[in-house]
């Protein structure tokens, strides 16, 4: 998949070409990655040298604006990830407003808390990271009134998640991301454990991958001096992720068992309500979103039902085993209320999963939900200009699981920073998403340099 995210940057960076002469910030950092325990299949990626840039500028009339991360890692073959979260083009006036590009459409607030991905990808580079990577096409929001809003997104251009990237060589499948769950090495056969190779089945990615459709629309009502609002909307687009299906055969010399992997695009319905209200330095979202991975709209913007998944080769079985993405519909009832004080920070969370979901964690092929029914807190205090430390905790009532993130930051001459945090994951039941990662306990440190 190494050519496929090579084309993706070119594209990227090449929309983004006007912005020769705009202004540029960023900072370069070194970041130590220690694990606290030894999980069953790792990378060996321990510490890396990360570059973050963000531009600004005023081509063609615009206000164009450029978010990217690069990653190199350190005594690894130079290993190298990067991620462009925004590069898009806007033109305002006091009335409306259109961009091009790539853009976090930000009509679910309390997605980038839950590190769910239903809209806007996950940008991959940490486990319980929560920056987002947007998505690239058109939008035109508009002010019809003085208290209505409406929003269109159209593309014919797709860009999936680029990390955490797999690598195919040898047989075998690695990573560039210090977390990723893999495939499994081996199967047993007959009571003897058979080695599996792996090679991939690369799909033509412009026509099979990078042009796909996507539609949406967003309708907003506020009153209140904007301090309330209600809004609806509906998303059809691909996926974040592709799906990743195979096909095994056993190889002639009867030693290992052959596996094909056929990545595909699948698209996918998105929906929801929230409701907004601001109460003095209060702010509450409450929301109920749909994903639906079975949806179709019109021939021109075809999917596979349920129907036609075993004829299009979404479901795979062989004597050796078994391949069945589960395509399951999710909805999710969502609250959240944040307080920001200046000098501290506080939100509390709430999200409960109203669907049933059979697909279980051990399943490469199609994960489990994140969250069953979960709530979260995280608190922020600044002691002054210089030093802040952050707490965050999330605990699912149902499968029990706790995350923990804590981190301080101290701030030296205002050029400079360092980081120190910690990642701590309890998982008790295997049937958790989470029970994949809880050998995954961390601390971290970085220092960072401003430009």
């Amino acid at each position: 998949m190494k050519i496929f995210k090579t084309l993706t940057l070119l594209a990227l960076m090449a929309g983004t070409g006007a912005l020769h002469a705009a202004d540029f910030s960023g900072n370069f950092s070194y970041e130590k990655f220690q694990r606290l325990n030894t999980p069953d299949t790792k990378t060996d990626f321990d510490d890396w040298a990360a570059i973050s840039v963000t531009a600004n500028g005023n081509p063609l009339n615009s206000t164009a604006h450029l978010d990217s991360d690069f990653r190199l890692y350190i005594n690894n073959d130079n290993k190298f990830n990067f991620s462009v979260p925004e590069a898009y083009m806007e033109w305002t006036d006091r009335e409306s407003r259109l961009s091009v590009g790539r853009q976090i459409l930000n009509w679910n607030e309390n997605e980038q808390y839950w590190l769910l991905a239903t809209i806007n990808p996950n940008q991959g580079f940490y486990l319980l990271g929560e920056k987002k990577e947007g998505l690239t096409g058109i939008q035109y929001d508009k002010r019809v009134t003085k208290n209505l809003s409406v929003s269109l997104f159209f593309s014919y251009l797709n860009i999936p998640s680029l990390n955490p990237s797999l690598d195919i060589k040898d047989g075998r499948i690695s990573s560039n991301s210090e977390w990723v769950r893999l495939p499994p090495v081996a199967t047993i056969i007959e009571g003897q454990e058979v080695p599996l190779y792996f090679d991939i089945n690369m799909p033509n990615i412009a026509q099979d991958v990078l042009l796909k459709k996507s539609l949406g629309g967003r309708i907003s009502y506020s009153w209140d001096k904007d301090r309330s609002e209600v809004s609806g909307y509906f998303l059809y687009k691909p996926e974040p992720n592709l799906r990743m299906n195979a096909e095994a055969y056993m190889n002639e010399s009867l030693d290992r068992i052959n596996v094909v992997a056929n990545p595909i695009v699948n698209h996918h319905a998105v929906y929801g309500l929230q409701y907004r209200q601001r109460f003095g330095s209060t702010r509450m979202v409450m929301g109920f979103d749909v994903n639906d991975p079975n949806a179709k709209l019109g021939k021109d913007f075809e999917i596979l039902d349920l129907g036609t998944l075993k004829e299009n080769n979404k479901v795979f079985e062989s004597e050796y085993f078994s391949i069945k993405p589960a395509y399951d519909k999710e909805s999710y009832f969502h609250t959240s209320a944040n307080l920001n004080r200046g000098s501290y920070i506080l939100s509390l969370n709430y999200i409960h999963n109203i669907t049933d979901n059979t697909r279980g964690s051990d399943d490469f092929y199609s994960e489990t939900v994140k969250w069953k029914r979960a709530i979260g807190a995280r608190a922020r205090y600044y002691f002054d200009d210089f030093f802040n430390v952050m707490v965050d905790l999330k605990y699912d009532i149902e499968r029990r699981d706790n995350i923990l993130k804590a981190e301080a930051n101290y701030m030296i001459f205002n050029r400079a920073s360092f980081n120190v945090g910690m990642e701590l994951i309890r998982s008790p039941k295997d049937t958790s998403y989470w029970a994949a990662y809880r050998a995954n306990d961390a601390v971290y440190s970085s220092l960072k340099f401003l430009f």
